[in-house]
């Protein structure tokens, strides 16, 4: 089956696939060659791509966006996402522990505009997905 996963700038992954794993907003979903038709929500987290039945898979962290399965097709649509990088998973845990230190501050002030809290949560969101993506 063909494989899409593309943001609003880049793609970051293109090719033919065995399986694929993505986070969906509810937990995980795998599709095979041949899927019924689908269309999901994704959440956080990261995308196991198997190239062939039993090779290691292609990572990519995913922020969020859309799932559309059709004729054969996978196509990913992310609000963003990120192929695993030359940092470390210590580093990838202390931008877990800034966003969430932010997060905590901003909760604290009663006068936090809510998309503040929303842009922050956000963040913690990336940086656990990454640290996922980093770790593995």
């Amino acid at each position: 089956m063909r494989v899409s996963i593309v943001t609003p700038d880049k793609t970051y992954y293109e090719g033919e696939a065995a399986s694929v794993v993505l986070p969906a907003i509810d937990g995980e979903v795998g599709i095979l060659p041949r899927h019924a038709p689908l269309i999901s929500r994704l959440g956080h987290g990261v995308a196991r791509i198997e190239e062939r039945a039993g090779a290691p898979p292609t990572r990519v962290a995913i922020y969020g966006g859309f799932l559309k399965v059709q004729d054969d097709a996978v196509t990913v649509l992310a609000g963003g996402a990120a192929a695993k990088g030359s940092e470390s998973p210590e580093q990838a845990r202390q931008a877990v522990q800034q966003a969430q230190e932010r997060l905590e501050g901003l909760r604290g002030k009663p006068d936090t505009p809510p998309s503040a809290l929303a842009d922050a949560q956000e963040q913690l969101a990336r940086a656990r997905a990454y640290l996922q993506l980093q770790s593995a």
